[in-house]
């Protein structure tokens, strides 16, 4: 009987999975209770007593499995959900609790010895899963110091050992639970956790290799004994499994200290692995239509286990792979050269990782020439350390040519009257790379799921993508033998092809797979045939009668267009070699209304609008070849779009048609009405993908707009389609930055984006215009994410709307700039300041009242960058304030001085000299001409105040003016045309640069300016105001002489 703090647990466990609320959920909140604080060890001992098996002889030693169970009877009492819920529980416990050493050592050890007792005899498979894992997270903690290798292995592996006679249920556990430890300790990455895993693995192998090699030779004998039952061959296949995954872990985790401590069982293991491997797999082939399912699955699971820890060892240590070449070779090559790979029960993972390790060896620098070091070109010969049983030696060219002979002697020897390396670009085209009859289905249930699929496997999970890696490797590796193979290939394609057009009926669908992989191959080598292989003639010879084809069925199988989904296919693949001629009847052929009709093939379909993308994002494209066919391409696209039901196809769709917009750019503008008016149903048309198909609108849009603006003399001839489409946008940007719109977080960039866009095609301001900015102030009031595009927005309002936008919106933008400016990143605050001189050049100074505390923030900014403060701003951004500050001088210098700087003349002097002493140390880039000029007007300005201190400071005033008298000149001697013989170049460029410099509305009067004259003006002021014309004279004393004189000429 369990005792009652144990009893009441139970109860607990068992209202948690059982009960209905409220009782649940106070039996969860109890357990999350009890999960957070400690329990004593004496507690989980009575848990353990009355949930897990538990040792009749807790004292004795040796072997776990050979100790008797005290508590069977009472554990089989308890149901199995309450034993599994009580041990998720205990795991996420020990997590939290383990390390904190709640426990004495002792108590510790006795936690450590009943897990590993209930693990190896406890019945239910789930139930021991999540008490191995259990250890091995212990294991992870305590192992070795507190864990040694005596007390956590030797236990449960000792029966092992010593060839005690125990069932295959408690070998296969007691080699679970070392897999599971095993497994967690070698993801300890810290060098020291390096160290004692090698060491841990160095002392397992031995007993390992040996449980595993008997395990395997007891099934091997199983299963050629007269009618072994499938349980008991499902249990030895089960043994075999983890007992490979174990050898696995130890094999690919520390194989440079068991080469170095055991090389003669290395070797061994290698042998052995060759040897069971090849005899699993022999019967698999001959028995698999009689082994049930589970069966079969465990079989496919061991071979692939067994192949896996081949191929991962070779490509990870090559040459010391070397002298087990020539024997996996040969398997690997009986496991591709199969008779059954074709039956739907072939085993994919082992054929994966057999195409996966010609792969590797055929592209292994180390088994060629180039890497021998004798060789008259040694700069790509390899540095590389060799694993040997007596420590790492440096690679030689023995070793090189030992590795190159086995791969030579195999790839030449003959195979059917070629030699093998054919025999096997041959395989891998015609068998591997071919369309298998489980693709025909999967393509004929659902097309377009079938496309998405097929593009998106990986060399790991696909028979056809590895054999596509293989193919390319030798392509590459070997091209001498390999290109002449392929064109013969491409010749008999040819025949066939010529066949299929010239033959009334139904086509051999043999043929028309073995064409569509052979199409596949030269798509794949294009890159390595480009030099050898004249595409486009035989493009137009062979494939375009067949893609023009009025029948339907010709290169079809079972009505699926599998030719002509492959032909489109290529020919995106080799537009590099299609000449600008065949361009326009290749648009012609793709756009075939008969392949977009509604009851159309969707996986064709899908293909063309792939290729099509790829044809006008070409470096070829040509916008006048592609105009007349723009309507059509448009209909197509958006007509498929209604009939796609893959999200992923939309956007497939909708990525075409803004490569499409983006290619033609102004050319766009006479069809943009025909790309808006479908995309109302395109929005609301985006199922479980909505915000995406939405978020792609949106982008599409921003191009669509970005063509519109850039021929606004064509735009106007179509003034109705395009006032269409800014409706339509406007619509669309409230919906997308609406703060009420769930969805608005997914579309808020897109809309920003879209209405910035709409602004610069837009010539009038709008009400609808002028009421949506409440969406920009909400959001910027929300959070600053999106500060640079509102702050982009709010500039292009004010040049827009003027005094009707401001008079709605300036208490709005003045109360939400006072939370932004100081906490948003250097861009932003540069943007925003920017923003501000709009606001002081067009407004009056009685209408900027909302933005002065936005400048006082600017100057006390300013002060703090002066006094080092630690929060201070960046050097640039004070630049962008101090502009702001001097725009406020130039137009409201009274206003400036007595409500900004309220009349604190130490605060004026101090933004006074950061200025002076900014004007010269900031980068021209970051301070341009214009800025500098606004600057030296605005200091020019402060010399009519009656202050000593900015008087004293006249002379660094005036050698910045002139120094910005100087730049203006120069800048004007460039703009005007040279003469000189040769500088065509120059001149042109000097002409588009001018053009491309537009001079804003607030910033013509500042580039008007005489500055000489003005300072002259600002000066005379200041004479007029001084007590004597002698105190002027003492002032100018301080003045450089060469300043005075550029101010006076």
């Amino acid at each position: 009987m369990a005792s009652e703090p144990a009893h009441s647990m139970l109860e607990l466990f068992a209202q948690a999975i059982t009960a209905q609320d409220p009782t649940r959920s106070a039996a969860e909140k109890q357990l999350q209770q009890l999960h957070q604080s400690g329990l004593s060890a004496s507690f989980l001992a009575q848990l353990f007593q009355a949930l897990f098996m538990v040792s009749a002889t807790p004292q004795a030693t040796g072997s776990l499995a050979e100790q008797g169970v005290a508590n069977g009877a009472v554990v089989a009492t308890i149901s199995t959900d309450i034993r599994l819920m009580a041990c998720l529980w205990l795991k996420n416990y020990f997590k939290r609790h383990w390390k904190q050493q709640e426990s004495s050592d002792e108590e510790r050890q006795q936690i450590r010895q009943a897990l590993l007792f209930a693990a190896v005899h406890e019945p239910h498979a789930t139930v021991a899963l999540h008490l191995e894992l259990i250890i091995a997270q212990i294991a992870r903690s305590d192992f070795p110091v507190q864990w040694a290798f005596e007390q956590l292995f030797v236990p449960v592996l000792q029966p092992l050992q010593e060839g005690k006679a125990l069932t295959t249920e408690h070998r296969k556990r007691a080699v679970d639970v070392a897999y599971r430890v095993v497994k967690e300790l070698s993801t300890r990455r810290l060098m020291v956790h390096r160290k004692q895993f090698a060491s841990l693995s160095v002392n397992l192998l031995p007993l390992l290799l040996t449980q595993w090699d008997d395990a395997v030779t007891k099934t091997c004998a199983l299963i050629t004994s007269a009618q072994p039952t499938p349980d008991a061959l499902e249990a030895a296949f089960g043994l075999v499994l983890t007992s490979t995954k174990l050898l696995s872990t130890i094999f690919l985790d520390a194989y440079r200290d068991l080469v170095v401590n055991h090389s003669d069982m290395v070797r061994m293991g290698f042998l052995k692995l060759y040897e069971h491997l090849e005899k699993l797999f022999q019967f698999r082939m001959e028995h698999a239509a009689a082994l049930p399912e589970p069966l079969l699955g465990v079989v496919d699971k061991c071979c692939y286990r067994m192949a896996k820890i081949v191929v991962s060892l070779q490509k990870s240590y090559a040459i010391e792979f070397r002298e087990y070449l020539t024997p996996f070779l040969t398997l690997f090559w009986a496991v591709l050269a199969s008779t059954a790979v074709q039956t739907p029960a072939c085993p994919t993972k082992l054929q994966i990782e057999a195409l996966q390790f010609f792969s590797n060896v055929l592209s292994c620098r180390l088994y060629k020439e180039e890497s021998l070091r004798g060789t008259s070109d040694t700069s790509y010969a390899p540095y590389t350390k060799v694993i040997t049983a007596t420590g790492d030696v440096a690679l030689t060219d023995a070793m090189v040519l030992e590795g190159n002979a086995a791969v030579n002697a195999f790839i030449n020897a003959s195979e059917s009257n070629q030699t093998r390396l054919n025999a096997l670009l041959e395989r891998t085209v015609m068998q591997f790379m071919r369309l298998s009859p489980q693709d025909l289905e999967d393509w004929e249930s659902d097309a377009e799921e079938f496309v998405q699929l097929s593009e998106s496997l990986t060399a790991q999970e696909s028979v056809r993508a590895c054999a596509e890696n293989l193919f390319l490797t030798i392509m590459q590796s070997y091209p001498q033998q390999a290109i002449p193979m392929l064109k013969e290939m491409t010749s008999a394609a040819s025949s066939w092809l010529q066949e299929l057009v010239t033959t009334d009926g139904a086509a051999d669908a043999n043929k028309v797979l073995n064409t569509d992989a052979i199409l596949l191959a030269i798509g794949l080598g294009c890159y390595d045939l480009h030099d050898c292989f004249d595409f486009e003639p035989w493009f137009l010879s062979n494939l375009v009668p067949v893609l023009m084809h009025p029948s339907a069925q010709t290169g079809s199988v079972g009505g699926l267009p599998v030719l002509r989904f492959r032909i489109v296919w290529l020919s995106g693949c080799w537009l590099a070699q299609l000449s600008e001629t065949i361009r326009p009847p290749l648009y012609d052929a793709l756009l075939n209304v008969a392949f977009f009709r509604d009851d159309g093939e969707a996986a064709l379909k899908l293909r063309i609008v792939q290729t099509l993308e790829s044809m006008v994002v070409d470096w070829g494209f040509q916008q006048e070849a592609f105009i007349p066919f723009l309507p059509r391409s448009l209909d197509c696209l958006c007509r498929f779009f209604s009939h796609t039901e893959q999200s992923e196809s939309q956007m497939k769709v909708l990525s075409c048609i803004d490569a499409i917009i983006k290619a033609c750019g102004a050319d766009i503008i006479p069809f943009c009405e025909q790309v808006s008016a479908p995309l109302p149903g395109m929005w609301l048309s985006g199922g479980d993908a909505n915000n995406l198909v939405r978020g792609k609108i949106l982008q599409l849009l921003t191009n669509l707009l970005n063509s519109i603006k850039e021929d606004k003399a064509r735009a106007a001839q179509h003034a109705p389609s395009i006032a269409k489409v800014i409706e339509m946008c406007l619509q669309v940007v409230r919906f997308a930055t609406d703060q009420s719109n769930p969805d608005q977080v997914f579309l808020m960039e897109g809309g920003l984006e879209v209405w910035s866009s709409a602004m610069d095609v837009l010539d009038t301001y709008t009400e609808d215009l002028h009421v949506l900015f409440a969406n920009a102030l909400l959001l910027l009031q929300r959070d600053y994410e999106h500060v640079m595009l509102v702050s982009d927005l709010l500039e292009r309002y004010l040049r827009m709307g003027k005094a009707q936008f401001w008079q709605t919106y300036h208490s709005g933008v003045g109360q939400t700039l006072e939370s932004v400016i100081g906490n948003v990143k250097a861009d932003a605050a540069i943007q925003l300041a920017k923003t501000l001189e709009v606001v002081v050049v067009l407004f009056p100074s009685d209408q900027i009242g909302s933005i002065l505390t936005v400048a006082k923030q600017m100057v006390e900014a300013c002060l703090a960058f002066k006094r080092n403060d630690p929060s201070r701003e960046s050097e640039l951004v004070i630049v962008a304030y101090m502009t702001v500050l001097a725009r406020l001088l130039m137009h409201n210098p009274d206003l400036t001085l007595s409500q900004i700087f309220q009349n604190d003349q130490a605060a004026l002097l101090t933004v006074v000299d950061l200025m002076l002493d900014k004007f010269y140390t900031v980068v021209s880039s970051s301070f341009p001409l214009l800025r500098r000029k606004v600057w030296v007007i605005a200091l020019s300005s402060l010399l009519i105040l009656p202050s000593e201190a900015l008087l004293e400071r006249t002379g660094q005033i005036l050698d910045a003016c002139v120094e910005v008298m100087d730049d203006e000149q120069e800048e004007k001697a460039e703009e005007r045309p040279s003469d000189g013989a040769g500088a065509g170049a120059f001149r042109a460029y000097q002409s588009y640069k001018a053009r491309s410099v537009v001079v804003s509305e607030e910033d013509e009067p500042v580039r008007s300016c005489d500055l000489k004259t003005f300072v002259s003006t600002k000066l005379n002021e200041c004479a007029a105001r001084l007590p004597s014309p002698a105190v002027l004279e003492q002032l100018m004393q301080t003045v450089d002489s060469s300043t005075l004189q550029k101010l006076r000429n």
